[in-house]
């Protein structure tokens, strides 16, 4: 059988499979928002301290559940308060306990990008 030299062919097929390689890594890599901080989890034992409660009540019912959406612009007192009233239930304690604890725990908003106008006098 006669052996074929390395053709042009050949060489495209190992371009093809180091461009696909290539782009899976930058999509694993280049697909995360990085203007998005990561979530932080809260800081149970604190809040639970707070409450009175054991923090694995605390740390279960903010996985059930889960974090205020995420919508690129700081929560609304509407989704603030549903967020706190739906851990309130989880937990099952009053709002008005809960929401002084949230309140004193909540996390500092990320710094605002400047928009179209910065820079501009």
């Amino acid at each position: 059988m006669a052996r074929h030299s390395f053709a042009p062919i050949d060489a495209l097929l190992a371009l093809a499979c180091t461009v696909i390689f290539a782009g899976g890594v930058l999509a694993q890599v280049g697909g995360r928002d990085l203007a998005a901080p990561p979530r932080i989890d809260p800081p149970y034992e604190k809040i639970a301290t707070d409450l009175g409660i054991p923090a694995d009540r605390v740390r279960e019912a903010f996985h059930k559940v889960g974090p205020p959406p995420r919508t690129g612009q700081p929560p609304t007192d509407a989704q603030l308060k549903a967020h706190a009233q739906a851990l309130a239930n989880a937990i099952n304690i009053s709002p008005d306990k809960l929401r002084p604890v949230l309140e004193k725990y909540r996390p500092e908003p990320p710094p605002q990008r400047g928009g179209a106008s910065e820079g501009r006098s």
